[in-house]
């Protein structure tokens, strides 16, 4: 029975130890390096006991609803919200994750759409998706209005490095800055769709877009050779005109990479698809008991099977 039983252990923890994601990441090297920036979660319910948002401040038109969302406009004209953290990201490499989820009524038209920036100004509201313009950093746009003719569909995902001095190209759909993009229909899905900005200084910065759970990830564009401002904090914003859409922010949250490893990174698009989230110590061990639990009685009734059959052979 022991042996039997221990057998069943060891396949369970083989398992355990090809499925953990820490062993993945260990796999993947550069995941083992990952350090949580904590200071740049957003998750339920966003407000501390106090019902301040930390590390965060939000304005315009934006809602906390602590049971869902942070809804940077409604679906109403003439909105403009935005959510801008409070300290600035790590100048070297961060990536940050976070889930969006667009619509509205609107069958035919709607719109504006919204924005990710990491700029040095913060908090400082504007024509851009709600955003000031001429900022200095990156602006990755959420567009689902056309304001011109294209020879791409809308929704669309773009991304423009701003130096402070040049404008954005709304009349035009940001066809004089845009830097990357990519078609992606975010809009009226059932769930929130997830996104994943990876930047490397002096390298890259990288964009992947998983529209539904089930989907995969996909690689929606990379900048290469980008140097953003030191010192440059993150934001979301959102805008309504005449047309409208409602524009939430369900989640945030962001990591970097110690320094050691920044040193042997080689980056391609694959290695900046997140991986799966971590499961927590006790989450692991708990999983752990259950499965080697589930082997013992597998293991028992085994024993007590061949008992029975071997009583009942002597019988006859």
């Amino acid at each position: 029975m022991f042996g039997t039983f221990t057998k069943a252990a060891l396949g369970v923890l083989s398992l355990l130890a090809v499925a953990s994601p820490a062993v993945q990441a260990k796999a993947k090297g550069i995941e083992t390096n990952v350090h949580s920036l904590r200071g740049f979660t957003l998750e339920l319910p966003y407000v501390d006991e106090g019902f301040q948002m930390r590390n965060y401040d939000y304005g315009g038109d934006a809602i906390v609803n602590t049971l869902s969302h942070i809804r940077l406009t409604a679906d109403s004209p003439s909105r403009m919200g935005w959510v801008w953290s409070t300290a600035p990201l790590p100048d070297d490499y961060w990536k940050v994750e976070f889930e969006i989820k667009v619509g509205g009524k609107g069958g035919y038209l709607y719109g504006d759409g919204m924005g990710f920036f990491v700029t040095k100004e913060r908090a400082s509201p504007g024509p851009v998706f709600g955003n000031r313009d001429y900022f200095h950093g990156l602006g990755v746009l959420f567009d689902t209005y056309p304001n011109g003719k294209h020879d791409f569909s809308t929704p669309f995902v773009m991304g423009m490095i701003g130096d402070g001095k040049t404008a954005y190209d709304g009349a035009h759909d940001g066809d004089a800055n845009r830097q990357g993009m990519c078609e992606a229909y975010f809009r009226n899905l059932n769930s929130p769709t997830k996104v994943a900005v990876t930047y490397y200084k002096g390298r890259f910065v990288n964009v992947q877009i998983q529209l539904q759970p089930k989907d995969q990830w996909m690689n929606c564009f990379t900048i290469t050779n980008v140097t953003l401002p030191n010192g440059s904090y993150l934001g979301f914003s959102a805008l309504t005109g005449d047309i409208s859409d409602n524009h939430d922010i369900i989640s945030v949250r962001a990591e970097t990479l110690r320094a050691e490893a920044l040193e042997n990174y080689n980056f391609s698009p694959d290695m900046a698809i997140p991986v799966a989230p971590k499961v927590s110590g006790r989450s692991f061990f708990a999983t752990v008991f259950k499965l080697l639990l589930f082997a013992g009685v597998c293991a028992g009734a085994f024993v007590g099977y061949k008992k029975y059959s071997t009583e009942s052979a002597r019988r006859f």
